[in-house]
């Protein structure tokens, strides 16, 4: 491997109920190349809800993934991954000044108050972020034990060795913001397939997430439904379509407006609960959108005149290629938001290993 084998090749794997995306980003002197990056289908029902339902084939399809990823195979064995947003939780907490050996058990008594999970059935991760004579910040993620095993017992049946779990959240805002950013609070939308996950980052750390239902799934059913055409074909429709009401599209356009009617209200709900609960004063600067289903024609614009905010399609290269240049990315930029999430986990593991 050369110049590549001075430290751990460790390469990110982002797992979903429809894709396996893997990515491995390397550095060659002070530039920071992607190695490789690959992305699967996943046939319906062998992950469901975040859940493997079938192990074996999950791991079989990670082997293909890595064998035909490009423009180099990943023979690497070590792997950080991403557990599904709704199946983990985060938040910053704030607890008064305590020595070291004390804020294990501080944190833990936090997170029983504020999680809908059993803690003693969970993985529990924390890190200060901020601290003075009186007060601590702390970032606290908590996720179920089982689920955890499940995708460890799953890396390892394709023969890797799991250096790290990581909620989607913050590797997607390891991906999207970087330090020059605006220090207020931002807001991340990620559309996916299958839901649509809201998180919201306030330097430095990941403040509060949550997820609807409302995804790119949804409009398709709807589309099919009120048009009487196939599932594929509204998928085609919709691709075409998005949000335009011209060229024969008014009736894709009325189709899944309810659905981005309940998309809004969710927006301004959770921006308001922000405001309530954690920062007063200070109102969300710009919104970030990603995800596979943020390439649709008129989004960005439609939520812009909606919420009256700042949007901006997010840029999994920020952190990677230098904008001074004219370095020109291997993934288009639209089709990098597809890869947002493992190409932060394979920052971390660029960075951390």
């Amino acid at each position: 491997m050369g110049v590549f084998n001075k430290k751990l090749n460790v390469f990110g794997l982002d797992l979903s109920d429809r894709s396996i995306k893997v990515a491995l980003l390397v550095k060659k002197g002070k530039k920071t190349i992607l190695h490789s990056y690959g992305r699967v289908e996943i046939p319906e029902g062998v992950i469901k809800d975040g859940e493997i339902i079938n192990k074996e084939e999950t791991a079989e399809l990670i082997k293909k993934v890595l064998a035909n990823s490009k423009p180099n195979p990943i023979k690497s064995k070590f792997v950080i991954y991403s557990i599904p947003e709704p199946k983990g939780f985060i938040r910053v907490v704030k607890i008064p000044y305590t020595e070291e050996k004390n804020i294990e058990q501080a944190v833990r008594y936090e997170a029983e108050q504020l999680f809908p999970i059993d803690i003693n059935e969970s993985y529990v991760d924390w890190q200060v972020i901020s601290e003075d004579k009186k007060i601590l910040q702390i970032i606290v993620a908590v996720v179920p034990r089982p689920l955890v095993d499940s995708y460890s017992d799953v890396m390892r049946l394709a023969g890797l060795k799991p250096f790290a779990a990581e909620i989607e959240s913050i590797a997607i805002t390891r991906s999207l913001i970087n330090d020059k950013q605006s220090l207020r609070p931002i807001l991340v939308i990620d559309l996916g397939k299958d839901r649509t996950s809201f998180i919201i980052f306030k330097n430095p750390a990941v403040q509060f997430t949550a997820s609807i239902p409302v995804c790119g799934d949804e409009f398709v059913n709807v589309i099919s439904k009120n048009l009487g055409i196939s599932k594929d074909e509204a998928e085609k429709i919709k691709i075409k379509c998005g949000l335009k009401v011209e060229d024969g599209c008014k009736d894709v356009f009325k189709s899944i407006q309810p659905s981005l009617r309940e998309m809004i209200k969710y927006i301004n709900k959770l921006t308001n609960y922000y405001n309530e609960h954690f920062e007063q004063n200070e109102d969300i600067a710009k919104v970030i959108i990603c995800g596979g289903e943020s390439k649709m024609i008129g989004i960005s614009s439609f939520l812009s005149l909606q919420i009256k905010k700042e949007i901006e399609k997010g840029n999994p290269w920020v952190n990677i290629i230098n904008p001074d240049t004219k370095e020109i990315p291997c993934i288009s930029r639209d089709d990098s938001l597809i890869f947002t999430t493992v190409i932060g986990l394979a920052l971390r593991g660029m960075n951390d290993f």
